[in-house]
């Protein structure tokens, strides 16, 4: 019998514009692509979804098996937007849900529903309606660290969080963790011990990576890009850790400016992290794309300058389905088994950036550097292959059976 199951999110997901949500939405493609029948429900769109010509976005199919609904509540949107325009954390949320405050759609779709999955603990089993239900945490990363790590209006929540955080694993039937650090957290705090904990990494699905052939030479052309030129690519979204490293990116592309030119080396900076689309000096910014498989196929080098945040970062993953060399601070790598040398090129300070950056241009030929991250893809995609890590993951939990 096919199960239906229900993934309540902060705010709509598809398509995909974080980390956070190409975690979720991997999750609910390998789901239904493993035999459910898979619902979304976004608590609250984003700003076109409450245009009088987006109303058709409110309800969409993904893909066999995979809907995707937005509440229709304008009061939802108008508080997710002034919420964040107060730079506070979304505790809203909590506090409607908690409440058993939720909009008639959301109670149906609970009711019809035989599991429930939490996207973050900012969302918790809906009150007394759907007592009867399986509800489950999906985790991303330990929300009170990256409170803890936030601008002071943020910090000011991390120890309400940390709380809520502890009583996790009795408040949920069980927990997807992120990482061995999320599990260990919530274990440390599952007095009963009654949860299972499979890790759900950030893996990705390789599927959604594929480009058409040609994709590579069509994407450098429109960036002005030479094939002899080294592309460097840094994913990212306008995110505290992402932010920090793009600052140190940026400003080593301004002081070693004559250097990456007479490399040939050129940083590609992806993402809504950037405001706008740019080109200066040895770097090319997108600001926000609808799509991001082409510019990863167009790359050369996939780099992770971040050194600091929680959890780990999907780019990661993004890189190596990608099949790029993987370019990364020791920090970056953290919640992989990857290993510096073996597995991808480490650089801590500006000198060793240079030196790597010499190695991934001069060391080996482009084929060679392929050849190198195909086998790095091989050896760890037992747990960076979404449909792979979330099938062993139904298989522990009960109520997926």
């Amino acid at each position: 019998m096919t199960r239906n199951v229900l993934i309540i999110t902060g705010s709509r997901t598809h398509p995909a514009q974080t980390g956070g949500q190409l975690h979720t939405s991997g999750i609910a493609k390998s789901l239904a692509r493993l035999g459910y029948s898979v619902r979304m429900f976004a608590l609250a769109g984003r700003q076109e979804d409450y245009r009088g010509t987006q109303t058709d976005q409110r309800h969409q199919l993904i893909e066999t098996g995979l809907v995707e609904d937005i509440n229709p509540a304008l009061g939802y949107g108008l508080l997710q937007a002034g919420f964040r325009r107060l730079g506070l954390p979304r505790f809203w949320q909590y506090l409607l849900m908690k409440l058993g405050w939720a909009s008639a759609p959301l109670r149906t779709a609970v009711r019809e529903a035989d599991l429930v999955l939490c996207d973050h603990p900012y969302i918790p089993p809906l009150g007394r309606s759907g007592a009867d239900k399986p509800w489950y945490l999906i985790s991303h990363e330990l929300q009170y660290r990256q409170l803890e790590q936030g601008p002071p209006m943020e910090r000011r929540f991390a120890a309400w969080m940390r709380a809520v955080e502890a009583k996790a694993p009795s408040t949920y039937r069980d927990i997807m963790a992120v990482s061995e650090e999320d599990q260990d957290y919530f274990r440390r705090h599952d007095v009963a011990h009654r949860c299972r904990l499979p890790i759900v990494g950030s893996a990705i699905d390789p599927k959604d990576y594929q480009t058409p052939a040609g994709t590579r030479d069509f994407v450098r052309a429109r960036l002005g890009v030479t094939d002899e030129e080294l592309l460097v690519v840094f994913a990212g979204s306008k995110f505290g850790p992402n932010l920090d490293a793009l600052a140190t990116v940026k400003a080593f592309c301004t002081a070693e400016e004559a250097f990456l030119k007479q490399e040939g080396i050129v940083f590609l900076l992806l993402g809504s992290m950037e405001s706008s689309a740019y080109r200066q000096g040895a770097m090319i910014a997108t600001g926000r794309v609808d799509t991001i498989p082409p510019y990863f196929a167009a790359s050369d080098v996939g780099l992770n300058p971040v050194t600091w945040g929680a959890g780990a970062n999907v780019k990661l993953f993004e890189y190596l389905a990608t099949r790029l060399p993987v370019l990364s601070t020791r920090f970056g790598v953290r919640g992989t088994e990857l290993k510096a040398g073996a597995d991808y090129v480490e650089y801590g300070s500006s000198e060793e950036l240079k030196t790597a950056l010499v190695d991934l241009a001069r060391g080996r030929s482009r084929a060679e550097w392929r050849r190198f991250a195909e086998d790095v893809w091989q050896r760890h995609k037992h747990y960076a292959d979404m449909l792979e890590v979330v099938r062993r993951a139904t298989d522990q939990l009960r109520d997926f059976k």
